[in-house]
């Protein structure tokens, strides 16, 4: 999917995509959009809520995860975690959603899953996402 650029039509196109009754049909846009988005109904970045996440997975869209990298290996730990994720919402432009994979028995391992294949296609080029925010400069 081809995504618009702004929240507001990102979650109508996500709507009409969806099967109808997953959203009650009188909820005002805007309060979708403030559910959808961890960012509410402006904020930056197109960071997604678990209930974004949701209709998301409900509208059966292509998504790719990469490790975040916060795990030491090597001299490539991230240091400080809060810039990290304040680059990520300033350079990621496609819908994206920071969560945990869960290891049984071990600790979980942080990802991101984007909705965009060229950005998909970049990160993989550039090797990491950090190696990817790196080399892309602010919006």
């Amino acid at each position: 999917m081809k995504f618009p650029k702004s929240k507001k039509e990102i979650t109508q196109a996500i709507l009409n995509a969806i099967p109808e009754g997953a959203v009650p049909p009188n909820m005002p846009l805007g309060d979708v959009i403030f559910k959808m988005w961890l960012t509410g109904r402006g904020g930056q970045g197109l960071r997604l809520s678990d209930e974004g996440l949701n209709l998301f997975n409900l509208a059966k869209l292509e998504y790719y995860d990469f490790p975040l990298g916060l795990e030491k290996k090597g001299k490539r730990k991230i240091i400080a975690p809060e810039a990290f994720i304040s680059d990520i919402i300033k350079k990621i432009d496609c819908p994206y959603y920071l969560g945990v994979h869960k290891v049984r028995g071990k600790k979980g391992e942080p990802f991101i899953r984007v909705y965009d294949h060229k950005t998909a296609m970049m990160i993989t080029f550039q090797g990491t996402l950090k190696e990817y925010l790196d080399t892309k400069p602010k919006k």
